[in-house]
């Protein structure tokens, strides 16, 4: 498939890549990282997403690019790190519809095989570990900014090293991408340690509203926390890696609740615990240890459902 995606690149001369909705630092920087690499080969590209970008990206140039452009005359369309069409966002779910190819780059266990060509591996640490291999192959030099971006990809989806799909490969190519000018103590600064005020009340309240039933711990974040505090909607994301830390615990979720009548799942496990078959089960997807989805309805309908699958699902890991 490898083969497939670069003669597609290397034929295109106008390309848009599509980051998934409510990104994370993997997304946005794979899809950076591609940007980057494709203007460097002569090539036109438009960055989109239909969400905002979380603020603790704020550090990589560039990110004010992604937005929601129409597709005109692009002649090539790429996903990024999206399991499924649902994942690219209202604005872009009928991509498959276009009389042009679309390319799938992701790695997630659960992910469709939506696109025209699929550059899926499901055993690599992030997206932006098949995006390195890609500009490899098509022969893109490292500059500092590049390895950057794909070094800030790797962090975001392995918790810098932490994760059980950090893999001795992993750790070659991010002594790699340091060596070309990316700096893994910045990366970690600004990612996980430059944290608003804000932000951090509203984890009190997150931290206050958690609920531990069983081996399972969960717990919600309200609009009207967001706006107590006044923190934006992208605030609490990651207050579930947090939970699950929780000794207690096998498994931790995180309820959302948005503005547009739908609640944001956020689901975390220890390793040897696979908690995806409950993203799955709701239309979502994600990774053993790592997943989520967005359900349609309010807290309390959506709250009760979840946890009946979630306990379910730990049953059956025991």
């Amino acid at each position: 498939m490898t083969k497939q995606v670069q003669e597609l690149i290397e034929r295109a001369q106008r390309t848009f890549v599509i980051a998934h909705v409510d990104p994370d630092g993997d997304t946005i920087a794979s899809a950076l990282a591609l940007a980057h690499a494709l203007r460097k080969m002569g090539k036109k590209c438009i960055l989109a997403c239909d969400d905002p970008v979380p603020e603790a990206l704020s550090f990589l140039p560039g990110i004010q690019e992604f937005g929601t452009p129409a597709i005109t005359d692009e002649d090539l369309i790429i996903a990024v790190d999206a399991s499924d069409p649902n994942r690219l966002g209202s604005a872009y779910q009928s991509v498959l519809c276009l009389d042009r190819p679309t390319v799938n780059i992701d790695h997630h266990v659960t992910n469709n095989m939506f696109g025209t060509v699929n550059l899926v591996r499901t055993e690599a640490a992030a997206t932006a570990e098949i995006v390195f291999d890609l500009l490899r192959d098509l022969e893109v030099l490292l500059d500092p900014l590049l390895a950057t971006y794909l070094l800030t990809g790797i962090v975001a989806d392995t918790r810098s090293f932490s994760t059980p799909n950090t893999t001795p490969r992993i750790l070659e190519v991010s002594a790699e991408l340091m060596e070309a000018g990316a700096s893994l103590t910045e990366i970690n600064e600004n990612y996980f340690n430059r944290r608003r005020l804000v932000t951090l009340r509203l984890w009190g309240k997150v931290l206050d509203q958690m609920q531990l039933d069983g081996d399972l711990v969960w717990s919600v974040n309200t609009l009207d926390m967001q706006n107590e505090c006044r923190a934006g909607s992208d605030s609490g994301d990651g207050i579930v890696n947090l939970l699950a830390t929780i000794r207690e615990a096998a498994a931790a979720i995180v309820f959302k609740e948005s503005e547009d009548g739908q609640v944001d799942i956020s689901i975390r496990s220890r390793p040897g615990v696979d908690i995806s078959p409950i993203a799955v089960h709701f239309g979502g997807g994600g990774h053993p240890q790592a997943a989520g989805s967005i359900l349609q309805g309010s807290l309390d309908q959506v709250i009760p459902k979840v946890l009946s699958k979630a306990k379910q699902v730990l049953n059956s890991n025991r």
